[in-house]
């Protein structure tokens, strides 16, 4: 079983428990979320039932059952909050989640090889591919990005609209 990051707690909220988390999951993970995996160093993943969720401007306040002051919600702060894999939402045939297309090599549609996704950011309208050259930026919109290949692991661009 793999596990996902999809958040990371910034700090607690309130003084009754609530953890203030900057998601790395699109919405959907949170709006149905029952129970989240912390991992401690050079250890197992443990599981927390989640007693709810509500969106705080672009952040998420995350209540965890049992943990109902700020005392002892303090020690999940800086925590890197998972999901195992299987329990992700599905996405649709041309929807990916970030972690996915990490890693993935990018070619232009005339066989030029630009490199491998370092990491996707979000820039609010769209996602934004950045390769490891860490100066390679492609917008992940459907006129730029022809083809994303998860058999090959490979995502086809157009070259033309490429500023290299």
């Amino acid at each position: 079983m793999g596990y996902v990051v999809i958040g990371r707690v910034l700090d607690t909220f309130g003084t009754k428990g609530e953890l203030k988390v900057f998601p790395y999951a699109p919405e959907e993970v949170y709006e149905n979320l029952k129970r989240v995996y912390l991992k401690r160093k050079g250890g197992d993943y443990f599981s927390f039932e989640v007693e709810w969720v509500r969106k705080h401007r672009e952040f998420y306040l995350v209540k965890l059952k049992g943990y109902d002051d700020i005392g002892s919600a303090e020690q999940f702060r800086k925590a890197t909050l998972f999901l195992p894999e299987e329990e992700l939402p599905e996405r649709g045939e041309d929807e990916f989640y970030a972690y996915e297309i990490v890693g993935m090599e990018v070619i232009t549609d005339r066989g030029r090889v630009l490199g491998r996704v370092k990491r996707v950011e979000d820039y609010g309208v769209y996602d934004m591919l950045i390769l490891e050259d860490e100066k390679t930026y492609i917008p992940f919109v459907g006129e730029i990005v022809l083809k994303v290949d998860r058999e090959k692991n490979r995502i086809e661009v157009k070259e033309d609209l490429i500023v290299i």
